[in-house]
Order: C-alpha cells, then sequence, then structure tokens
C-alpha cells in the first residue's frame, strides 16, 4: 500500500528533519520502499519549507504525491499554503500551537500542541519536530515506535539523543491519547 505524507512548515522548525527521520524509520529500520523529498525557501530560517515522503510495500516509480494520505503542518502560513488543494477526506495532523485557523471542510483533524508540549514539557522549542514525528507515528501506525528510535540513534549524537528520544516518548503517548 501507497501512503503519501506532506510535511510544512517554515525553516527553524525541524520539517524537513521529520521527513528524513520518518524515511529512516520506514525504510531503515521498517523494511519499507520510500522516497523523500523536499523544497524550501532561499532563507535558511523562517522561510517556507516542505518535505514529502512516499511510504509502499512494494516499489516506488513515482516520488510525488499522487493523492495524499496526510497533511502535517506546523506553522499557519504552510497550512495555508497547501490546505487548499487538498481533498475533503485528508487526514490533517496540526500543531495547534502555531495552526489554528482550519476550514470547516475538515473533519479528520488531529491537533497536537507539539510547539507548547516541546516549551512547557521538554524545555526546549527546538524537539517539537521529534514529538510531532511521535504523533505521528502513534496516531497512523505507519512506522514503529522501534524503528522511530532506530532512525533517532542513527541521526542524533549521544549528547542530545536521550532529550530527542524522551521527545519522541511524549509525541507518541500523546498521540496515543487521541485516537
Amino acid at each position: 500500500m501507497r501512503r503519501e505524507v506532506r510535511i510544512a512548515g517554515f525553516g527553524g522548525q525541524g520539517v524537513i528533519s521529520i521527513g528524513v527521520l520518518l524515511a529512516k524509520a520506514a525504510g531503515q529500520f521498517g523494511g519499507q520502499e520510500v522516497a523523500q523529498t523536499q523544497s524550501y525557501g532561499p532563507e535558511a530560517r523562517g522561510g517556507a519549507c516542505k518535505t514529502e515522503v512516499i511510504l509502499s510495500d512494494s516499489a516506488i516509480d513515482y516520488i510525488k504525491p499522487l493523492d495524499l494520505d496526510l497533511l502535517v503542518a506546523m506553522a499557519q502560513p504552510a497550512f495555508d499554503t497547501y490546505c487548499a488543494a487538498l481533498k475533503d477526506g485528508v487526514r490533517l495532523l496540526l500543531d495547534s500551537t502555531m495552526v489554528t485557523d482550519v476550514p470547516a471542510r475538515f473533519s479528520n483533524v488531529a491537533r497536537i500542541p507539539v510547539t507548547e508540549l516541546a516549551e512547557t514539557q521538554m524545555g526546549q522549542k527546538v524537539v517539537a519536530n521529534v514529538i510531532m514525528l511521535g504523533a505521528l507515528a502513534s496516531l497512523t501506525g505507519w512506522v514503529t515506535p522501534e524503528s522511530c528510535k532506530d532512525a533517532l540513534k542513527a541521526t542524533f549524537p549521544p549528547k542530545i539523543l536521550d532529550k530527542n528520544q524522551a521527545a519522541f516518548d511524549l509525541g507518541y503517548t500523546y498521540g496515543i491519547k487521541r485516537n
């Protein structure tokens, strides 16, 4: 089965990192076929950015989304940019700290305050993206927590690994409560 996700926000939120971690978890550690692409503006921080990840149990012949299953939005401007083209049944996973205005036509919406959780529970806004990865994993079931933690281990140095694993666990647990 082919699953398509677009993760959007602005530079500095770790949007691209979510896509890379998801692709590693699914492909390198989960045995799935994956394709991950990214796009961002010329600004290092603050500009629009997105990453798209295709997950499949068979070979992927086209690496761009054809029929998006999930939009993850980390910022209102990013959500506004992509929501007009979305089909009505698409799932939304939103950082409710940053995305507050959602048209009524969307009924399959999970709102997780990842930026607020990062600041209040973890003491660092920088781990909001890993909290979002945890929420994505628990809400979709597309990747296992074990494969995500393996991706974290393969990506982060030991000095910051524990903090990122705790952030993932927080998002995963929060997502389970939303299911």
